[in-house]
């Protein structure tokens, strides 16, 4: 971004936790503690109970079309749409790769296994989880790792092979149950405090953010599927047992999902709204591009 600008914007990234605690970075936008940031939607679950949509839905876009709804399918305009009334700006981000289904210490053979295991998760899979007899807690990603190594919980779904390599997390996990279905893809947008963007950026400053925004997407979504492919075959170096998801508990999880989305969409109509988007959108473009 500096060397596109000319020097003229100069981004400086923090970790998590840096300025605003870890998951809380939409707060600390609204607020004026941050500039910037990029997060998951489904973090914001406690003002916006549509928020998690945004960021996956089980069964649902794959990450190419996941991008492709939030650039052209309507998905920008309602995630605007459903933080109006904060100070935050919402700007199309990256996608990422299908998750890993669960990672744990124990082997699952069927759908009788999910119930009694003490998972971590972040989106609304933790309440289909839960349905299916978990006890499901919500943690930052960096709390993991400690959290599985003192037996706090005995699981947990994070992120896609890759990242959660990079994270050590193979050392604390002996069963890596992948599939494309209970996360098929990950969208993250970058958030700028609304009196920054609209005050502080000149017109071309936007739109030189906008553009770098999506060229980084796709340069990390052809990245991290090759890191993916390769960190697989690392879990099963280090001894890691990697195998797909009994279909079972594929089958029970898409069920509850579909549950589960119409109870919310009954109660909140802009959960509806948002959720029907989606699958509309995923209707016709897999009508059209069943391989996208």
């Amino acid at each position: 971004m500096t060397l596109a600008s000319g020097g003229r914007l100069v981004l400086k990234p923090q970790p998590a936790g840096g300025i605003v605690p870890a998951t809380k970075e939409f707060d600390g936008i609204h607020g004026g503690s941050l500039d910037y940031a990029q997060t998951a939607f489904a973090y914001w679950k406690d003002k916006f109970p549509a928020a998690a949509l945004f960021t996956f839905t089980v069964a649902g876009l794959s990450p190419v079309e996941q991008m492709l709804y939030h650039l052209q399918g309507g998905g920008k305009e309602l995630a605007q749409k459903m933080v109006q009334d904060y100070n935050v700006i919402l700007v199309p981000g990256w996608i990422g790769s299908a998750e890993i289904f669960l990672s744990t210490t124990k082997p699952l053979k069927s759908v009788a296994d999910i119930k009694g295991l003490k998972i971590r998760t972040a989106g609304d899979d933790g309440v289909l989880f839960s349905r299916m007899g978990a006890a499901v807690v919500s943690m930052a990603s960096g709390e993991v790792y400690e959290a599985m190594k003192r037996g706090v919980i005995d699981s947990f779904q994070l992120s896609s092979p890759a990242v959660d390599y990079s994270m050590a997390m193979h050392e604390v996990a002996k069963y890596i149950y992948i599939s494309p279905v209970r996360q098929p893809s990950e969208y993250h947008a970058w958030l700028f405090n609304k009196n920054v963007w609209n005050n502080k950026l000149t017109n071309d400053l936007r739109a030189l953010i906008e553009d770098e925004a999506l060229a980084e997407a796709w340069r990390y979504y052809a990245l991290i599927t090759k890191m993916d492919t390769e960190a697989l075959e690392k879990y099963k170096a280090y001894g890691c047992v990697v195998a797909p998801i009994p279909k079972d508990i594929e089958d029970e999880m898409v069920k509850q999902a579909e549950t589960f989305y119409k109870e919310e969409a009954a109660k909140n109509p802009l959960f509806n709204e948002i959720y029907t988007s989606i699958t509309t959108f995923q209707k016709k473009m897999r009508e059209g591009f069943p391989r996208l």
